[in-house]
């Protein structure tokens, strides 16, 4: 789309909403500040610095700006005003789990830092391989869930960065924060509403390829996420985040902010006598000094039965690499194999699959080496340790083809997740082509997202030839990123299937249909129209004489058209919003368009009707959200911040009406209206998560769609040659849509990022729209 700059567009100036607050200035040189903090600024009543500790109620919110310091959005605080909550007193807590290994002491700072409302928000966990770590944060977490009635020993997340990309690191935490967010700026976003949460965070070393990786465009993962989502995320003055990352690595530098580091190499946080008596439990022996304080050396040691003689003077490291050489000496010749096969498969096993693995002699040869490696991990998986040894094993490494010949069938199918994840975590750590697997939409919907999503992100930073600009790959790529947390969190593969059909719809039309009949549903999207730079914002159904069947798209500030049929770009120059707040966004009678911002005002772009002046002059508060509707009788409506609904229909000149009665506990969010059967039909979504129906002289009718608990973001409702429609998008990210025909039918969509528009075309053609781009989906197909 072409800029068109010289857009008019006046405010049609409605009543201030209850409870309403103005937003705080924001200087140029503020602007300019949260620019260099990654577009993100805090602000706090005078006397508070909302980089430090701050209590929630003084913080007004947090302003957005773009990389130029301009203001894009400005989201208040809920709880700004709101004195805090005396914290409950500590009764019914359970007993502390144990720690075993002599980590009290970690574990009491810990508990410390946690209790403590002037510690920095960031506490690292730092150490060597095998120090522990995982194992500390675990405990943590077991000793501090959400509901401990200690309310000063509450985490809220644990989440493992093993083999994460930026993107699906943001997908998962999102997911167990139960916000929706596909982005890093998404994901704050959520997160300004004043509830303080702890975020435990594990094996950031592991992102991506992890430690076992060649150089390639995954080896920076772990920075990439410590400087574009985790520092970040430390601005919010209500969220703290204790962290496993090792001191002196590029994340570790990307974490720049005022922190705790808690190094479990330090002997300070191990209590020597109690770690003396758990390793002399684990043989008939007392076993090296050396191995204090880390529990892996300890572990180890106890399986080199003739001992070791480890340099006291040398690092935790080079003391683990040297046992781990002794182990490898000690091994029986038999064992070798498997060993060398587990080392080679780049990642960690359970014993089903490390012995079909080529090189490994069978399951029997596997039971034999078991005993002679470090314990499972929680999920039963076996790795050698420490990395840098088992790199130096799997130097020659085992063939790529060998692998999926061995683990791989014809006819793929849900039971072969994890042969499909190791194949594909394989062909990423050792650099061999992915692109022929990743173009089989079995193989997407049926491994596990973690690995398909490293293996696309693989294809797509790695110019290797697989993947080209149209092609399959590149298709699937582009698609998967705008499905976000749906392919992430999707359990089922017919969930999986059924987004990335939607989202490759009308760009490979072959790749979209094989994805339509592995999900097993016989609607079809017809088109999807992605996002270029900016976000998709808003979307409203054009419905002027001129129309032609089109919608109104808001990408940044640009307002521009779409054709609903094919989700092409029209050749008409964009409109330009002058608010980039805006919220709620309606198509004029003339051309135009009705933009509804924040604070109840409504700007008028190129529109000369005077249909919504009439209507908020007839209004006692602030719109919150509005719609109209278009033809022989003009007709507009709006909501407001008590719940209730304001109609002006102007076919004959009519009064504005509006509901005798709030429709909602709370503002209406959403609103859309429709002419049917001679009259006048509302449909409204609310904070409340209930959907209504409202006609003016019949007052409310039965609720269309069952309410949620997660306020509504969208409605639509339009008469359709199959009847009438009603779909409405909540927060989650969930769609419902009915179709009251000769038969009542009802579908429920997930499509990726929380939905900010639909819209219905006389066609019947559903319309919607997230922050990734518009689909076009035809839910009457066979």
């Amino acid at each position: 789309m072409t800029e068109d700059r010289t857009a008019e567009s006046t405010v049609v100036e409605g009543a201030v909403p209850p409870g309403y607050r103005a937003d705080p200035p924001l200087s140029q040189e503020l602007g300019a500040e949260a620019a260099r903090r990654g577009g993100w600024l805090f602000t706090a009543d005078e006397g508070h610095d909302p980089d430090g500790p701050v209590p929630v109620g003084v913080v007004a919110g947090a302003w957005q700006v773009d990389a130029h310091g301009v203001p894009l959005r400005f989201l208040p605080n809920p709880r700004y005003g709101v004195p805090a909550a005396e914290r409950p007193v500590a009764e019914g807590a359970a007993p502390l789990p144990p720690l075993l290994a002599g980590r009290r002491p970690a574990g009491r700072a810990l508990l410390g830092w946690l209790e403590d409302p002037q510690a920095p928000r960031l506490c690292r966990v730092a150490g060597s391989s095998g120090s522990g770590r995982t194992h500390l944060l675990r405990w943590l977490a077991a000793a501090c869930p959400p509901d401990n009635p200690h309310a000063g020993r509450r985490v809220d997340v644990v989440l493992s960065a093993a083999e994460s990309t930026v993107d699906t690191f943001v997908w998962r935490l999102a997911a167990l924060l139960r916000v929706s967010a596909g982005t890093p700026d998404e994901l704050l976003a959520a997160l300004v509403d004043g509830v303080p949460r702890v975020l435990v965070v594990t094996d950031l070393d592991r992102a991506g390829t992890g430690p076992l990786a060649d150089a390639g465009p995954l080896a920076d993962a772990g920075q990439r996420i410590a400087a574009e989502v985790l520092r970040p995320l430390l601005r919010v003055p209500w969220l703290r985040i204790v962290l496993e990352c090792s001191s002196d690595t590029p994340a570790a530098a990307a974490l720049d902010v005022p922190s705790a580091v808690l190094d479990l190499d330090q002997p300070q946080w191990t209590d020597l006598d109690a770690f003396t008596r758990w390793s002399t439990s684990l043989a008939d022996r007392r076993l090296p000094a050396e191995v204090y304080p880390s529990p892996a050396l300890a572990l180890l040691a106890a399986r080199v039965e003739d001992g070791v003689l480890l340099d006291a003077g040398a690092s935790l490291a080079r003391r683990a690499e040297t046992l781990a050489e002794t182990w490898w000496e000690s091994l029986p010749e038999p064992v070798r194999a498997p060993v060398v096969a587990l080392a080679s498969a780049r990642g960690p096993l359970d014993a089903e699959l490390w012995g079909e693995l080529p090189g490994s002699l069978g399951p029997f040869a596997v039971d034999e080496a078991v005993p002679l490696l470090l314990p499972a991990d929680p999920d039963g998986c076996y790795r050698i340790w420490p990395d840098s040894f088992a790199a130096r094993l799997a130097r020659d490494g085992l063939d790529h083809l060998s692998i999926r010949q061995n683990l791989l069938s014809e006819q793929l199918g849900p039971l072969d997740a994890d042969r499909l994840d190791l194949v594909l975590r394989h062909a990423v750590r050792t650099s061999s082509p992915a692109g022929e697997l990743l173009a089989d939409p079995a193989v997407v919907a049926y491994a596990g997202p973690m690995a398909v999503g490293l293996a696309l992100a693989h294809v797509g930073e790695k110019p290797d030839g697989e993947s080209v600009d149209g092609g399959p790959v590149e298709h699937l790529r582009r698609a998967w990123r705008s499905a976000g947390p749906v392919v992430t969190a999707a359990a089922d593969p017919g969930g999986r299937a059924s987004v990335l059909h939607c989202w490759t719809a009308g760009q490979d039309d072959e790749l979209a249909e094989r994805f339509a009949q592995l999900a097993g549903h016989g609607w079809r999207a017809r088109w999807a129209f992605a996002r270029r730079a900016e976000p998709v914002r808003l979307l409203a159904r054009v419905d002027d004489p001129a129309g032609g069947g089109r919608l109104a798209v808001a990408v940044g500030a640009d307002l521009g058209l779409l054709d609903a049929s094919t989700g092409r770009p029209s050749g008409d120059a964009p409109l330009r919003l002058a608010d980039r707040t805006a919220v709620a966004l309606a198509t004029g009678f003339d051309g135009g368009a009705f933009a509804l911002r924040r604070d109840g005002a409504v700007e008028q772009i190129r529109s000369s009707s005077d249909v919504v002046r009439r209507l908020l002059a007839a209004t006692d508060g602030g719109a919150t959200a509005i719609a109209t509707r278009g033809g022989k009788r003009r007709t507009v409506a709006t909501g407001d911040a008590a719940g209730r609904v304001h109609l002006l229909d102007d076919g004959d000149g009519a009064q504005a009406v509006r509901s005798d009665e709030s429709l909602h506990a709370g503002p209406v969010t959403a609103l859309d209206l429709a002419h049917h059967g001679g009259h006048p039909l509302l449909i409204s979504g609310g904070a409340d998560g209930a959907v209504q129906a409202w006609t003016p002289g019949r007052g409310l009718l039965s609720a269309p769609l069952p309410a949620r608990d997660t306020p509504v973001t969208a409605v639509a409702v339009a008469p359709t040659p199959g009847g009438l429609m009603c779909a409405a998008a909540w927060a989650d990210g969930t769609i419902h849509v009915v179709l009251a025909g000769t038969e009542r039918a009802t579908h429920e969509l997930r499509l990726g990022s929380p939905v900010v528009g639909l819209a219905i075309t006389d066609g019947g053609l559903l319309c919607a729209a997230t922050a990734n781009g518009v689909l076009g989906i035809d839910l009457t197909a066979r």
